[in-house]
């Protein structure tokens, strides 16, 4: 009996030991990968190229993007279509048939564009109605149908602060239904710390959730509506809305938007305030060439901005633009690739020269990975196989 004790006793003392080393190798284990964790896999975006994108305003023949010669490096179109418009949900419709057929065979994605109008209570009244957002997604999904687009562009503005949650409910429920039709979804938001109805509105890391890729407008820097004159998107303050988008959203979701206009302001004296047009790129060399020799005419480049500001007079009016070109444009699209941005996206079609568009594209071509044209090990094993077979039948 006291043998028997004895070697139930050593058994049981050396199943603890054996458990007490194994308990410590598992800690052991878990101290080293604490220690040495792998690395996350980096983020994907949802399309396996820098965004090119550009939006159509209008569908008169000189800017339909689908019948016109391709534009160098654009990948993504993006017509301006549809409008809800009115707040029970009721979409205007304004879609062109063989759009797409026409636009895929050129080599485009197309992403039609759909606003809220920038009408706020219209749309506090429809993010109020659970039918009327309903409404808007079963017709959107009924467009698809009917012409097979590649994903939707939502172009929201105008909001009150206290609809910012409504919103982002919203998207996220269009999201399912695009989801669904297996469709790229993007929206256009402004440049965070802006004023409330058109900056604050946006919860941009909630949205962010929800989409493939979030335009960031850094443009109308100073709007159309403003009292004070001033630059559409000065180097330093495109910047700055970035770094602050970026606090919020990923990188590989953010587009950069870029202005292919500037705005002309004169001065009101009577009413003591500035107003402005708006101005093409060809309208602003036009009036360099028509005002250059004038004892008025100034210009000067602004480091800071990386614009040319220009001033002169007419009938004791004083002018001014700062203009955008290839070289303000070129400047900006170094921003892609500081911040690992996904593309850019211009607005809109027709203000340009064409010289623009070989550059952004020559400034996305850039940031691809390069190639390995080397043979690859499966190809070398196929090569060499195949060499092989022809020595055999040769002899």
């Amino acid at each position: 009996m006291i043998l028997n004790y004895g070697e139930s006793f050593m058994k049981k003392l050396l199943s603890h030991m054996l458990i007490a080393l194994l308990a410590l190798g598992c800690l052991s284990s878990s101290a080293c990968t604490k220690e040495d964790p792998s690395p996350p896999p980096a983020p994907k975006p949802a399309l396996p190229f820098k965004i090119n994108l550009v939006w159509q305003y209008d569908h008169k023949p000189e800017i339909d993007l689908s019948t016109l010669d391709k534009v160098p490096g654009v990948n993504v179109i993006s017509p301006c279509w549809y409008e809800i418009e009115n707040e029970f949900g009721k979409i205007k419709d304004k879609s062109v048939d063989g759009y797409v057929e026409r636009a895929h065979a050129k080599g485009y994605q197309v992403w039609p564009l759909i606003t809220n109008g920038f009408k706020p209570d219209r749309t506090k009244k429809l993010l109020d109605d659970e039918n009327a957002r309903r409404f808007v997604i079963e017709q959107l999904r009924q467009q698809y149908q009917k012409h097979k687009f590649d994903g939707v562009n939502l172009d929201f503005e105008h909001i009150y602060e206290a609809d910012k949650d409504r919103i982002t409910e919203f998207v996220k429920q269009i999201r399912k239904a695009t989801q669904q039709d297996k469709l790229i979804l993007s929206m256009d938001v402004t440049v965070p710390k802006g004023s409330p109805n058109w900056s604050l509105c946006f919860d941009r890391k909630a949205l962010a959730e929800h989409l493939d890729y979030m335009m960031v407008m850094a443009y109308d820097q100073y709007s159309g509506a403003s009292p004070e004159a001033g630059p559409t998107a000065g180097y330093d303050w495109v910047e700055r809305g970035i770094k602050n988008t970026l606090e919020e959203v990923p990188p590989h979701k953010v587009v950069l938007g870029v202005p292919l206009y500037m705005r002309l302001w004169h001065y009101d004296k009577d009413k003591k305030r500035f107003y402005a047009k708006t101005l093409s790129m060809p309208g602003a060399e036009k009036l360099i060439e028509e005002k250059g020799k004038d004892e008025t005419f100034r210009c000067r480049w602004l480091e800071k901005e990386h614009l040319t500001y220009y001033s002169y007079m007419e009938d004791d009016v004083p002018y001014s633009f700062w203009q955008e070109n290839k070289t303000s444009l070129e400047h900006k699209m170094g921003l892609i690739k500081t911040y690992g941005l996904a593309g850019v996206a211009s607005w809109r079609y027709g203000f340009e020269k064409p010289e623009i568009w070989p550059m952004l594209e020559e400034k996305l071509k850039e940031l691809e990975p390069a190639k390995d044209d080397r043979p690859q090990p499966d190809e070398t094993t196929a090569k060499d196989a195949s060499k092989k077979d022809k020595k055999k039948k040769n002899k």
